[in-house]
């Protein structure tokens, strides 16, 4: 017997995707835009700012990754997860010795998984 499959069902769902798809945009965008300007701060000598943009930064890292379903996401969610992993103790080693070398090397990370999310953010919205 063939089961019948509401259109609706399936555009909501696929509406819900594109949602959900501009929230991670914006928090990548978010988290990167908070780390350089950590590094502005840190650079003009602002350890306060610099420490609670890297905490900022942080928090949105955290978000994403506890987001992540490891057990349907596949192997796509499980390297997300050590990618953050490497993320988080990225700046945990800027904010401890103060190099914004770590910061930065989360910036280039985080700037080519947005652009990742972005070119699939078309096919999704064809797909809706």
């Amino acid at each position: 017997m063939k089961q019948w499959i509401d259109p609706m069902v399936d555009e909501e769902k696929e509406a819900e995707l594109v949602v959900q798809l501009d929230l991670l945009i914006q928090l990548y965008d978010g988290a990167i835009r908070f780390l350089q300007q950590a590094e502005r701060e840190y650079t003009a000598g602002q350890e306060r700012e610099f420490n609670l943009l890297l905490a900022r930064s942080r928090m949105i890292i955290e978000e994403l990754r506890n987001t992540l379903n490891i057990q349907h996401g596949g192997s796509l969610a499980r390297q997300l997860n050590h990618l953050y992993g490497f993320m988080l103790d990225s700046l945990h080693q800027s904010e401890l010795t103060h190099d914004v070398l770590y910061a930065r090397n989360v910036v280039v990370s985080l700037m080519v998984l947005l652009e990742g999310w972005r070119g699939a953010r078309p096919q999704v919205m064809m797909a809706a």
